[in-house]
């Protein structure tokens, strides 16, 4: 089946979660440092065609979660297309867009904290959620297995210029129905709200 076979309702059937719409990000976060390399990249960003995935998460989402790395070179690796295969009997196999997990500088996945899935369309669609919440929940029975539980695994969705985040706590599913925009000129809200949940990943891990 694999992770992007997932539909809503498999999360549901399938993985037996509730999966719910809720404000669970915090809407007071601290702004993020500003990344000169970051907005000289983004600028070039615009005189690209964009209008492929890959071109997307090439010039706008590897970029971003570098501006994060770098802002927490100590904490998490970042892993890209990383194959992440878990229970194939129940699905949980596939390749990952993104994983951010700890320990930093790894070259493997240790605890993985924090699941980044690109749509293939430019708005963020259930397909992709559904993705999503597939990997969290692979990455729950991971930590487990490794002895390393963690109290709750993150994801996020993103077309590049929207991004909703994903909690997974238990056996819930927490949507936040606010996507966090990001524009070539201004990619700090999504920023600052990327490192409060890697902040809260850490310290509930």
């Amino acid at each position: 089946m694999a992770y992007n076979k997932f539909k809503i309702e498999d999360v549901q059937s399938k993985l037996f979660l509730s999966v719910i719409k809720e404000d669970w990000l915090n809407k007071n976060l601290n702004p993020f440092v500003d990344d000169t390399l970051l907005m000289r990249v983004l600028s070039e960003a615009k005189k690209i065609y964009l209008g492929s995935e890959k071109a997307r998460s090439e010039f706008i989402v590897t970029p971003i979660l570098q501006a994060l790395h770098r802002q927490n070179e100590d904490k998490f690796s970042i892993f890209s297309g990383y194959e992440f295969n878990i229970d194939k009997n129940n699905g949980l196999n596939g390749f990952c867009d993104f994983i951010l997990s700890s320990p930093a500088n790894g070259f493997l996945v240790e605890a993985p904290a924090f699941f980044i899935v690109e749509t293939k369309k430019t708005d963020i669609d259930d397909n992709a959620i559904a993705q999503c919440g597939a990997e969290m929940y692979a990455a729950k029975i991971f930590n487990e297995r490794k002895k390393r539980p963690q109290n709750a695994i993150y994801g996020c969705v993103t077309s590049a210029y929207s991004w909703g985040f994903l909690k997974l706590e238990n056996n819930l599913l927490k949507i936040d129905p606010n996507y966090a925009s990001l524009s070539f000129d201004n990619p700090y809200p999504v920023l600052s709200a990327l490192q409060w949940i890697l902040e809260q990943s850490l310290s509930n891990s």
